[in-house]
């Protein structure tokens, strides 16, 4: 499958690296992972990284400021992203400039807006699916490589507990481990807290509310937020899964406040959130998804469709 993905490199000389709004480690992660490995293998390659980089991002990831003309002739590649409206793009029709649309996703294959693909939404991590295929070719893997991969790998399967974690996952893990990464600046990169951030961990723990013993949420307006300090939304969205350890809980959410609007996390024992998280104008996995609401009052319709959807499962708690 790589041969396809080196074929459009080798022909194009700008390269434009795209992936997700709110990002994740695993866009992040790929996204960087496949700058470093053009880098390493292909040489006179003019590479754009695009997308708004969040504070904790940055110790392994950058961007820069593209412009309508950056994309004339170019080869386009998105990692992790299976909807064109999700792009971190400043305008969507910058794409109609590029030569090549190429899309590397796990994400079950919904919107086909590219030209060409690497879609396999067996892998719980796009991280996975470029180490699998850059571990199976004769091109460079650095450390590097390796280091940025992790970060997705770890994280998209909330380490290594979700359901779609196979051998492969751990064999991969090995593979980058094998590169020489230190694991533990991995983990420091994601999981280190300040004590605001901590403080505000005790809050959402303490001020959850849980419906009908199996729905989980919390919501956090900018007044919360800014009580403790936090101005970054997307640290916070990654701490979904602590209302997943309420063992009656069969659906949770986060609905976190933004400047435009409402980012809404959610996440499932079993039950499909895809589907939910689509009707409000986002996507995602089966039991990982997210969708942006215009303003946060908008959350209680979220709410009452998730009821909706348990008690059609028939997933009301007896515990």
């Amino acid at each position: 499958m790589l041969n396809k993905l080196v074929e459009q490199i080798k022909k194009h000389n700008k390269i434009i690296l795209l992936r997700h709004i709110f990002p994740d480690f695993d866009a992040i992660g790929s996204q960087m992972a496949l700058y470093h490995f053009i880098i390493d293998n292909f040489e006179n390659k003019i590479i754009k990284i695009g997308g708004k980089v969040p504070n904790e991002y940055k110790k392994i990831a950058f961007n820069h400021k593209l412009r309508k003309e950056d994309f004339v002739d170019a080869l386009v590649i998105v990692t992790d992203t299976a909807n064109r409206q999700r792009i971190d793009i400043d305008d969507i029709d910058y794409l109609k400039e590029a030569n090549i649309i190429f899309k590397i996703d796990h994400h079950v294959n919904v919107d086909n807006y590219a030209n060409l693909e690497i879609v396999d939404s067996t892998f719980p991590a796009t991280c996975e699916l470029l180490t699998i295929l850059f571990k199976n070719s004769n091109y460079i893997f650095s450390k590097e490589v390796a280091f940025k991969l992790f970060h997705g790998l770890v994280t998209d399967t909330e380490r290594f507990l979700y359901r779609n974690v196979t051998k492969r996952t751990f064999d991969s893990a090995s593979i980058l481990i094998s590169k020489g990464i230190e694991i533990k600046d991995v983990y420091e990169n994601v999981y280190n807290l300040s004590e605001s951030a901590l403080r505000l961990k005790g809050y959402i723990l303490s001020n959850f509310v849980l419906l009908n013993n199996n729905l989980a949420y919390i919501k956090l307006d900018k007044n919360i937020l800014t009580k403790f300090g936090i101005y970054d939304v997307n640290q916070v969205a990654l701490w979904v899964n602590i209302l997943g350890e309420i063992s009656s809980a069969m659906i949770w959410i986060f609905f976190i406040e933004t400047d435009d609007g409402c980012r809404v996390e959610l996440r499932s024992r079993y039950i499909s959130v895809r589907e939910i998280a689509t009707k409000f104008g986002g996507g995602g996995h089966e039991t990982a998804s997210g969708a942006k609401l215009n303003n946060i009052e908008e959350y209680k319709q979220v709410v009452n469709y998730c009821i909706k959807v348990l008690s059609e499962n028939n997933t009301n708690s007896n515990i």
